[in-house]
Parts: structure tokens; sequence; C-alpha cells
């Protein structure tokens, strides 16, 4: 490893995918001083700050690295860590823009109410750029000791939303973010938990996330980590409800684009599928929540019906009071689509091969945990009535499975689709 120097007051910043060990000074990041000798890990498409004290030295392995002078962290931070102390604080909501430093700030915080020798519960509730759980979902961590990333957190549990951002299924994220909050206190008896939520703090879909996720909650207090009045309309709304606290962005702020959120995805879709196999689940016995999968088996004389009015054979079909679904062996065409449509009335008619649903992100929940697991759909058999899906979460018996809005190639974890809620 190369080693570089950090003079007194000054700031390196090391670019994962990288690791470093401190050799000789006195360094903090996040709030929390960092051991001599031992190495850290920097994700990819991550950054540390690391603030020396007094003249340091660093070892630093692969990734990038730059100086700035002072502390990245901004003084408005202390103040906030020390006015949530002082209030006694059981749950902070932090809210801001993309890339605005958000997970830095819930990571100091982390550090300095552990450094009170607390227990901290971090709910990360930004599906698409996780550091707690895999992508798409909700992530419960607990924090017991300073850390230097979120994702050194003991992931202890998740929601699956089963989209890399909220639009669309606001829903399922309020009410994720809200059972994680009571997970971390009644489950995992913590004193206090903090909600890293997502950078969506515009138009209105954005607005309405922001307060009907702060209504859910009830927090004791909300902090709002802005650049100048970016934030303005959430600290105006949410300040007529609950205490909000103003701070600063950091100095030096990674900014993502696209690409790189994306490929920081495969990463961490990577990660949680470390190991998996396939798995066969029979949908036939219910543990698929889904609207097709769900219904009774069509008799065989009305399956032959449509199978002569549609030219095309039909290996399985089912219906429920709202909906009727059909696989056939190939596609059919739209007019006799909707010729069955017209047929079966008010009832949502679905023709599909089985086809739409490979590559499927699924959520895996049991009786004991909200989230067992995360799979990817590689195959359908409607004829068997199964499906196939690799996970690490070996069944048990008693799962539910959701599927998702995200298709993920089981082989490069590239995804392929994000469909519209």
């Amino acid at each position: 490893m190369p080693r570089v120097s950090i003079p007194a007051d000054y700031t390196l910043i090391v670019e994962g995918d990288a690791a470093f060990r401190v050799l000789n000074g006195e360094v903090v990041t996040f709030g929390a001083t960092l051991e001599s000798g031992k190495e850290y890990k920097v994700d990819p498409f991550r950054a540390i700050p690391l603030y020396a004290l007094r003249d340091s030295e660093v070892e630093v392995e692969s990734g990038k690295f730059s100086y700035v002078k002072g502390n990245t962290v901004p003084q408005s931070w202390e103040a906030a860590a020390e006015r949530i102390g002082s209030l006694g604080a059981r749950r902070v909501m932090v809210v801001g823009g993309v890339d605005s430093g958000k997970t830095s700030f819930v990571t100091f915080l982390a550090n300095r109410l552990s450094q009170a020798g607390e227990r901290v519960g971090i709910v990360d509730a930004d599906l698409g750029q996780k550091s707690i759980g895999p992508p798409a979902t909700i992530g419960l961590g607990v924090v017991a000791s300073p850390l230097v990333s979120l994702g050194e957190a003991e992931f202890v549990d998740g929601f699956f939303v089963g989209s890399v951002t909220p639009s669309g299924l606001l829903h399922r994220h309020v009410v994720g973010v809200r059972l994680m909050v009571e997970v971390a206190e009644t489950r995992m008896g913590v004193r206090r938990v903090v909600v890293d939520t997502t950078g969506w703090v515009s138009e209105q879909g954005g607005r309405e996330l922001k307060l009907f996720k702060a209504m859910a909650l009830e927090p004791d207090v909300v902090v709002v980590v802005s650049r100048g009045d970016e934030c303005l309309h959430i600290v105006n709304t949410l300040g007529r409800l609950f205490e909000v606290v103003q701070v600063e962005a950091p100095k030096a702020v990674r900014l993502r684009g696209r690409i790189d959120r994306r490929e920081y995805r495969k990463v961490m879709y990577r990660k949680f599928f470390e190991g998996a196999k396939e798995y066969e689940y029979d949908f036939s016995k219910g543990v698929l929540y889904s609207t097709v999968f769900t219904g009774s088996e069509l008799p065989e004389d009305e399956r032959r019906r449509v199978e002569e009015l549609l030219g095309v054979r039909v290996v399985y079909a089912e219906k429920s009071g709202d909906h009727v679904a059909f696989f056939t062996e190939r596609s059919v065409d739209e007019q006799a689509a909707s010729l069955l449509k017209a047929i079966y009335g008010s009832r949502q008619v679905k023709l599909l091969t089985g086809f739409e649903f490979l590559h499927t992100l699924v959520g895996i929940r049991n009786r004991e945990k909200y989230l067992k697991g995360v799979g990817i759909v590689t195959g359908v058999y409607p004829q068997r009535k199964a499906l196939r899906v690799l996970s690490t979460a070996a069944p048990s018996g008693d799962e539910t499975l959701m599927l998702g809005l995200v298709k993920v190639n089981p082989v490069s974890f590239e995804e392929e689709a994000i469909l519209e809620g």
C-alpha cells in the first residue's frame, strides 16, 4: 500500500473500491476516531473522508484520493447531534436531496450516539443506493459502536418494496419504513432509531412521500440536510408539524450519475446473491403475492373453449374475483385478446406465456422476518404450477414471495428493466 501523509487540519478523501490503514497520527471520519493498524474498506462508488487532527500518515490500496483543506463535516452537524441528544429524541428522520450527504450525516449521528453507549437502529429507506440490505428494499441495521460506513451496520431485517424508486409504490415504502422502525424498537430493543430517506424531495410525489412518511413515523426530530434553499418547501411543511433541525451539506460530496448508481446496485446485487442456489416454489399453495398465480384453476372444458377461440394451446388458466389469466404456448394477437376481454367483462384479463416473469426480482418473507432474502425468477412452469427462484434463502415451508418491478440478470446482475408500478 502507498503511504500518504495528511497534514493537520486537512481531509484526505478516499474513493472506493479501496482499502486504507492508519499508520500514525490521529484521524477521524464521521466523528469516529480510527484505530491505528486496522484495515478499513471503502466500497465501490463510495467515498470516506479522513480528517487529520494532527499530522498523520495512512496506507491506501487502490481507489483514488484527494485533499480538502479543513474538516468536510460541518459544525452544524455537531450542533444537531447535541440537539438530538438534549431532546432525548427516540425517532429521527433525515431528509435531503440527491447527493446531499444524508447518509454521511446518518453515519455521523450513529457514531455520536454509539459513542455515548447507545445501540442505534438505522432504517435505510433509500431503495436505489443501499447501505444496509439489497437494492429495492428498506433495510434495518443496528449500530453498537462507531463505524466508517453504514454498510458495516449489522443487517437484521428488511422490507421488500420491489423497485429502486418509491415512485408508484409510495404505499409500500411508507408501510415498510414504519414496520422497520417498529421492529427496531420492539424486536431489537433499541432506544433510538434514525431513518435515512430517499433523495426524492421535489415534485408532487417527492413532497407527498416526505410528508406522509413523517406522519406515519411521528419523528421527534426531522433533520434536513441541504444546500441553500433546495429543501425549503420541506422545511416549511414539516416545520409546522415536527421539530426540524437544518444542517449544511458537507464540503465535499461525491456526485454520482445514473451510470454510477446503476453500477453500484450491480455490486450490491452481486453481494446479496453470493452463494445463491435455485429453488422451486409451488404457487398453487399460495406462496406468491401477485395478481396472477393466486386464483383458482379454470375447469378443463372452459380452458379448451378458450383454446379454440384463441387458436393456441392454453397450458394453464386461472380466475379470481378480479382477474382471469391464461398462459399460452405462444403470444396471442391483439384481436383475439380483445375478444376474450369482452367475454370476461369486468375482470382484468391477462394473456401470458410465462416469459414475462423471467429475471423478476422477488422478496421472500416468512413468519419470523419481513425479509428472509431476495430472489430472481429463473424459471416459470405454469403446467406444474411452479416457479424456480435463485436465492440465498433456502425454503422452509412458510415463505411468501412478492414480485418486484425490477428485472435483474441472474448471471451478470445487470438491471435489465424497471417496470412501472
